[in-house]
């Protein structure tokens, strides 16, 4: 009952500010508007406030951890189909969740989000989507939440980034050190697959062994250097090709 009086009380608030907005923020920015309506609902009862509080259970090496980044950024968050910017995140990898930390005087507690809910966040203009249908689709293939690192309309690639924990014992004492991975994922007529060497792009495009093979050759070094550069290039390449095989 009290989160049904909440939800009228907010829709009451919204409907009154999207009248003043008419006439005093027509100019702004979408992310002023969504502040706007946070600020006058207030933080406290924003439905991205249901969650556990997070913790780190393990002890863990020096300078090593379970998450995308080891701190807090500001960037834009999609919970329950509602969209909140400037909100301060942290995407555990290891536990694949997202952590909300308020600002203000109650940022001490940060929260674990419901994954359920989560459709996708930015970190570092990085966009992350959680692939909740897919997963039911494809669970062998997909598994929560990845990077959407190209998306078109012929091909689409997407970057599952992953810890697994190792146990260490130093001076009698046990510690846990998080080793990171990187999965790519490509979308093509519908259908995932999961990309780890040259054959499995040539197995998903035949017709266009010779230009992969050419691609490979060509960018031995950067495959070496930066897999996900590699991996975009490769994409935008196939992209291509595909596009012109259509016209």
């Amino acid at each position: 009952m009290k989160n049904c009086q909440k939800k009228t009380i907010c829709l009451i608030i919204f409907s009154i500010f999207l009248n003043i907005s008419n006439t005093h923020c027509q100019t702004k920015e979408n992310s002023s508007l969504y502040d706007y309506f946070d600020n006058a609902v207030g933080k406290d009862n924003l439905n991205i406030n249901n969650g556990v509080v997070h913790s780190e259970p393990f002890r863990t090496m020096p300078k090593n951890n379970r998450y995308y980044i080891d701190e807090f950024n500001i960037g834009e968050l999609s919970f329950e189909d509602e969209i909140y910017a400037d909100v301060n995140i942290k995407y555990d990898i290891y536990d694949d969740q997202v952590i909300y930390k308020q600002n203000g005087e109650t940022d001490n507690f940060p929260i674990t989000l419901i994954k359920d809910k989560v459709d996708f966040f930015t970190i570092k203009n990085k966009k992350f989507v959680n692939l909740k249908s897919e997963t039911i689709k494809f669970p062998k293939i997909i598994q929560g939440i990845y990077e959407e690192n190209f998306v078109e309309s012929n091909i689409s690639l997407y970057i599952k980034h992953r810890k697994e924990k190792i146990k260490v014992l130093q001076a009698d004492i046990v510690y846990y050190n998080y080793i990171y991975y990187t999965d790519f994922v490509i979308k093509y007529n519908n259908f995932f697959y999961t990309v780890q060497s040259e054959k499995d792009i040539k197995t998903i495009f035949p017709s266009y062994k010779k230009e992969i093979n050419d691609f490979y050759k060509t960018n031995k070094k950067l495959e070496h250097s930066d897999k996900k550069q590699f991996m975009e290039n490769l994409a935008k390449q196939i992209n291509g090709l595909l596009r012109k095989s259509s016209n």
